[in-house]
């Protein structure tokens, strides 16, 4: 695949994790503010604003899985990794990034399956009445666009001599300061 190609790819999935997380917390932060008034002046909880708030809950989890695997700040368990040369920890990373975006792949065809069994049960949320298909959508399409961001960054580390953790943050190591530098001591 083209360098063009997956930068273009990469920037078009940035913008819409980063458009739909924006406007999702200021949406969830607007209504729980608007039930805490009303709550507080009127004694009167806006149950759509609690039901609204937990969907958008579910979608901040599942685009906000994709946004981790973008910046690279996942978990990661590097004992091992950090033992190894340059050459071995690029081919565990490309290993590591390629496997992952097929698993992210593989929980959204069953995610996907989970929502198509919501949708001929046609199940509805108790207040608004919305169809749950809708809401659980989000998880298996924070699912792809994660597994597009473990794809991109297999592809990098296919292409370029550096190790990167995902597509645009490379493996860089912060220097720590030693014991007798005297940083850290009164």
């Amino acid at each position: 695949m083209p360098q063009i190609t997956t930068k273009i790819i990469f920037n078009w999935l940035s913008r819409l994790e980063e458009f739909i997380l924006a406007y999702a917390m200021i949406l969830m932060a607007f209504l729980t503010i608007l039930n805490v008034f009303t709550r507080s002046i009127f004694n009167y909880s806006l149950a759509s604003a609690q039901e609204l708030t937990q969907f958008l809950i579910i979608l901040i989890c599942f685009v906000g899985l994709s946004y981790g695997a973008r910046r690279a700040r996942h978990i990661r368990m590097t004992a091992l990794y950090d033992q190894l040369s340059q050459p071995l920890r690029k081919i565990l990373m490309t290993f590591i990034t390629a496997t992952t975006a097929l698993l992210m792949f593989y929980l959204a065809y069953h995610a996907f399956h989970y929502v198509y069994i919501v949708f001929d049960l046609g199940s509805v949320s108790p207040v608004l009445e919305i169809p749950l298909f809708i809401v659980y959508l989000t998880a298996p399409l924070g699912l792809i666009m994660a597994g597009i961001q473990y794809t991109l960054a297999a592809i990098k580390n296919l292409g370029t001599s550096e190790v990167y953790l995902s597509y645009s943050r490379k493996d860089e190591y912060e220097d720590v300061p030693e014991a007798g530098d005297g940083a850290g001591h009164v």
